[in-house]
C-alpha cells in the first residue's frame, strides 16, 4: 500500500489530521467513556456512626459525649455510596487540649476522600470535663416482694462479685449514695435461681449518675424457702372397735406438725386434725393416721403420723 501514491496520500492526511487535533486539543473535554456516578453530585446521611473521644483517661473524666451521630456526607455519587456501605471514616471528639470544665467541642470527620465532605448533624457536642476518682463500693441488690411466690419467703440473696470498681468526675463521685444491681426479670420466684443484673450508681433523689462502673454486671444468686407454720395436731377416732372391746388409750407419735401454704391460709389455722381409724380393732397396735389439711394447705411434715392405740378386752 505505501507503494501506492494514493495510499501515502491518505496515510499523509491522516497525520497532519491527528497533529492538528492534538495541537488545538479539540476532545480536551469530551469524555467518551463518561460515567455519571463519577460527576454526578450525591448527599446521605447516615445514622449511628460512632464517636471516639480523645483525652486523657487517666487523669479526667468525660460527660455529655453522644455514644453515636448523624452524619451528611455530600460529593460524587459513587464515593457517597462506597462510603454509605463501608462507613470507610471516624467522628472524632478532640478534648486533649481541654482543661476542666464545660466546653462546647466540634466534632471532626476523618477519613474521608478529597471529594466528599462531612457534617456531623448537630456539629458540636456540650461535654464536662472532670478530674477522675476512682473508688470501690459494695453493691446493694433488692429483690421485689412482689416476684416472690404467694407461699414462699426470700431466705437470701448474694451478689458475686459484692464489690464494684466506680471511675467517675469528681463531682459526680461526691454524689453516690446507692450503687444497686437492677434486676430487670419479673417472673415470680419459687425456687433457687442465678440472674444477671446490671449495676448503677445513683444519687440522694435516686438520679442515675453518669458514671463507669467495673464489672458493669454482677451475679444474683437468690433463695427462698416456703412460707410454714408449726401448729398442734388433735385426733379424732373414727369407726367401732371389735365387740368385747373397748378403746382405752390413743397416742400419736407428734403433737405438732409443720404445715405449707400462702401467708393468708397460714395465718387462720391454728390446730389440724388427724383421723385415727379404730373400726374393727380387736387388740392394740400401731396404725398410719391420715391428716386433714385444710384448704389451700400445700403439704405437711411429717405427712404421715402414727398412733398407738390400746384395746382392752371387756370383762
Amino acid at each position: 500500500m505505501l507503494e501506492n501514491k494514493w495510499g501515502l496520500s491518505i496515510v499523509a492526511l491522516l497525520l497532519a489530521l491527528f497533529m492538528f487535533v492534538n495541537a488545538n486539543n479539540v476532545f480536551e473535554d469530551i469524555n467518551l467513556f463518561n460515567d455519571d456516578s463519577e460527576t454526578e453530585s450525591d448527599t446521605e446521611f447516615i445514622e449511628g456512626v460512632p464517636v471516639t473521644v480523645l483525652y486523657d483517661e487517666e487523669s479526667y473524666y468525660v460527660s455529655g459525649v453522644p455514644q453515636e451521630v448523624t452524619v451528611e456526607l455530600g460529593g460524587a455519587n459513587s464515593n457517597v455510596k462506597r462510603l454509605q456501605a463501608t462507613r470507610n471514616f471516624e467522628i472524632i471528639l478532640d478534648l486533649r487540649n481541654r482543661e476542666p470544665g464545660e466546653h462546647e467541642v466540634f466534632f471532626t470527620v476523618n477519613g474521608l476522600p478529597e471529594n466528599v465532605s462531612g457534617t456531623v448533624q448537630p456539629e458540636t457536642a456540650n461535654v464536662t470535663i472532670q478530674n477522675l476518682v476512682s473508688q470501690t463500693f459494695e453493691i446493694q441488690a433488692e429483690v421485689s416482694e412482689g416476684r416472690v411466690g404467694s407461699s414462699y419467703q426470700l431466705d437470701s440473696v448474694n451478689v458475686e462479685p459484692s464489690t464494684v470498681t466506680v471511675r467517675g468526675g469528681e463531682s459526680t463521685m461526691n454524689r453516690i449514695q446507692y450503687v444497686r444491681a437492677m434486676m430487670t426479670d419479673t417472673s415470680s420466684i419459687t425456687d433457687e435461681r442465678v440472674e444477671e443484673a446490671e449495676v448503677s450508681a445513683f444519687d440522694a433523689q435516686y438520679n442515675k449518675l453518669d458514671v463507669t462502673i467495673e464489672p458493669s454486671t454482677v451475679r444474683i444468686e437468690i433463695q427462698v424457702e416456703e412460707l410454714s407454720k408449726k401448729v398442734p395436731v388433735h385426733f379424732e377416732t373414727a369407726g367401732e372397735v371389735a365387740d368385747n372391746r373397748t378403746l382405752s388409750e390413743v397416742k400419736l407419735n407428734h403433737d405438732t406438725i409443720e404445715i405449707f401454704g400462702d401467708s393468708q391460709t397460714l395465718e387462720a389455722i391454728s390446730s389440724v386434725t388427724a383421723e385415727v381409724d379404730v373400726e374393727g380393732m380387736s387388740s392394740s397396735g400401731t396404725k398410719d393416721v391420715r391428716i386433714e389439711l385444710p384448704e389451700n394447705v400445700t403439704k405437711s411434715e411429717p405427712a404421715v403420723l402414727e398412733a398407738d392405740v390400746t384395746i382392752e378386752k371387756d370383762e
